[in-house]
Parts: structure tokens; sequence; C-alpha cells
């Protein structure tokens, strides 16, 4: 009986080292599995933006907030949050569908009009994105010269939506479609608000920004190709325009990785685009558009 009981005690201490290995390795994975999670969570560049709804108590409004996350061209990950009121969008919106813009079969005044128009009405609205920005680029340490990079890739990781007059998307099916949208376009105000935003709707909300941030952008438009383009006046190389003395090279912000002087192949004969806005709010006197 002694022996027996011996054995059974051997047993028990082998079942019993046996469940603490079990344990001790069930610790370990389930530490492992946690910390890949938490690594997963805390790269913000595999994460989601996260948008949500606050209410601002001393305007007494509802805000959207928006935490952006991108990449910029230098593959760094830029991240910043700003906010649109419910009422700003609303205004802005508003504005867009009743601004009565006169045509006098001149393409280029009407566009010129209506574009200086949404940028006088939303800019002082931009404000919140402009420090945004600039407290983005204090604390990253981006220089001047280089910020406009990173507010150009900002809107161009914005996914492309077609902004468009008539009832019906049937034709537009590469893309999200908004319909119904007055002159087809969408002011910086509402493009911030919806993050949903075509070729113009980008370049006008580029221009009143980069306006604001102390940049001389330009707004071009082809009627061939029916499109609408950034160009600025930086130090790069490619294709680019002479405007009052300096080179402005042409930059497309519907799609990621596009950089200044860069014209799309399909796009690319540059007497096919006029300046519609400039900096000092002209249109280019040479070209008949």
């Amino acid at each position: 009986m002694e022996y027996q009981g011996l054995k059974i005690n051997d047993a028990v201490k082998k079942v019993a080292r046996v469940i603490f290995f079990l344990f001790v390795a069930l610790f370990l994975i389930v530490r492992f599995y946690s910390a890949t999670e938490d690594d997963y969570y805390t790269d913000s560049s595999e994460r989601e933006d996260d948008d949500y709804d606050a209410v601002d108590t001393v305007q007494n409004e509802i805000r959207l907030i928006h935490n952006r996350v991108w990449r910029d061209f230098d593959d760094s990950q830029r991240s910043l949050q700003y906010s649109v009121s419910t009422t700003a969008a609303n205004a802005s919106s508003n504005y867009r569908n009743t601004i009565e813009v006169e045509y006098d079969g001149r393409q280029k005044v009407f566009w010129k009009d209506l574009y200086f128009g949404l940028y006088d009405h939303d800019q002082p609205q931009l404000t919140f994105l402009q420090d945004s920005i600039l407290s983005l680029a204090k604390r990253e340490r981006i220089e001047v010269r280089d910020l406009i990079y990173s507010v150009v890739s900002f809107i161009q990781d914005i996914p492309y939506n077609y902004i468009i007059s008539t009832d019906s998307c049937a034709s537009h099916t590469d893309h999200p479609c908004i319909p119904k949208q007055r002159y087809g376009v969408l002011s910086p105000v509402e493009f911030l608000y919806s993050l949903a935003g075509d070729c113009d709707t980008r370049t006008v909300l580029l221009f009143t920004l980069l306006k604001k941030l102390g940049y001389d952008p330009i707004i071009v438009n082809s009627a061939q190709y029916r499109h609408s383009m950034l160009a600025v006046s930086v130090p790069t190389e490619g294709d680019y325009f002479i405007h009052k003395g300096r080179k402005f090279y042409f930059w497309e912000t519907t799609a990621t990785g596009w950089l200044p002087g860069m014209l799309p192949p399909d796009m690319n004969n540059t007497d096919y685009w006029t300046i519609i806005l400039d900096y000092e709010f002209q249109t280019d006197p040479t070209r008949n558009y």
C-alpha cells in the first residue's frame, strides 16, 4: 500500500507539472497576441481615421471631428485633427446653392467668378485647419518650404468622389458619386466636412488653404481634358508654365503620389491648360478658354 501511494503521488506531481507548463504556455501565447494587437492599434498608418461628433458648449453647436492619418511624400506618417461645425457646413452649402454666377460665354470668367466666390465665402472658416497644419509643422519640425508638400499630400489622401450637377451617377461607376450638386463642385468647408471631392473641389480648397498659409497657388483648368489642377511655384523639375516671370508647376491632387511637375500622360499638352484663378485673383488674359 505504501508503494502504491508513492506512485499515486508521483502521478499527481507529473500532472501538476504538466498543468503548470500549460498555464505558462497559455500565458505567453495570450501575451504575445495582446502585444501584437497593441502594436497594430498604435500604428495609426494601419488604422482607419476616427471621426466623431462633439458638442461645442461655448458656441452651442455640433462639430464633426476629423482625425486624419496619411503618408507624406517622404513616407513620413502625418496626422492631424480638425473640426467643422454643422452650422458652417450648412451655411457654406447654402451659399453655393444660392450664389448666382453670370455666364457671358467665356468659361474662364465664369469659373473664375465661381471659384473666387467659394474662396471668399469660406476662407474665414478655414482658420481651424490652418491652425492644425501649423501645429503639425511645429510638432514634426517641418520647414516652411516643405509644408506645402504635407498640405497637398493630406488632400491627395482623401479618396476621390465624383461631384456632379446632373441627377444620375450611372456613367460614373469607378468612384463614389454625389449627384445633384449645383455647379458640380463642393465648397471648401463642404469638402472638409464630408471628405468627398472631385478635381475642382480639391483645387478650390487647396487654393484657399495655401493662400491662408502664405503661398501663391494657381488654379488651372482644361476644357479639352475636363479637369482642374493646382499649380505652384516651388523649386522642382517637370511640366510648368511661366506666369508673371515665375515658373509654376502643375500638381495633380486627385490621387496620392503625384508631385509638382508631373502632368498625367493623357493630359500633358500644356497648351490645353489655362489659368482660371491666380494668387492675385486674376485669370490668364493670354488664353481664350
